[in-house]
């Protein structure tokens, strides 16, 4: 079974490969596990994250705070389901308890949900689209269908190969044009 190792570890270990680690760049790693750690904490069990990271030292708290976003800033992504993330009024909360500049953030907090708000608009208009057009041929095949196994049919438009293939092809392109804004949003928060 394999061993976890934690981040100062790895640090350890790059150390010894490329030559002596500073005693500075270890502890930056050591309070950056922390800021991660903090961020997991807060996600899962809800921990108080600004007096959290207000009882680290004064010197950990840049790295920490930066951790901490990185890790949060990983778990806002656009939704593949129609739905939006039930923790992303968690995260997003969390994005402006350790911001730096909370102006900033809450600002790129709202282009954030404008982003995510267009991206469900449009998903969903285009799917009722998609269901209308395949709708429309589907009763001309449920009756051929009904004729050639003589018994009632009923098909759902969703369910149709063509109709799936149709659709991911849709949602792939949906996402290539959405995940660079989103991505972009994302590295202005991380420097927020």
């Amino acid at each position: 079974m394999a061993e976890i190792k934690s981040a100062l570890e790895l640090a350890l270990e790059k150390a010894e490969q490329y030559g002596r680690a500073s005693k500075e760049e270890l502890t930056r790693d050591q309070y950056r596990d922390q800021g991660r750690q903090l961020a997991v904490n807060f996600l899962k069990n809800g921990v108080d994250l600004e007096a959290a990271l207000a009882d680290l030292p004064p010197p950990a708290q840049p790295e920490a705070r930066a951790a901490i976003k990185e890790v949060l800033l990983r778990n806002i992504t656009l939704p593949r389901d129609g739905e939006v993330d039930p923790r992303l009024h968690q995260i997003l909360e969390g994005l402006l308890l350790v911001a730096q500049d909370r102006k900033a953030m809450a600002r790129q907090k709202a282009d954030l949900e404008q982003i995510l708000q267009n991206f469900l608009q449009v998903r969903s208009n285009a799917y009722q689209q998609l269901k209308a057009r395949f709708g429309a041929g589907i009763g001309q095949m449920q009756r051929a269908l009904e004729a050639q196994m003589r018994q009632k049919v009923h098909l759902e438009v969703e369910h149709l190969p063509q109709f799936q293939e149709e659709w991911r092809r849709f949602q792939g392109q949906l996402l290539d044009q959405f995940e660079p804004m989103l991505e972009q949003l994302k590295e202005g928060m991380l420097r927020a």
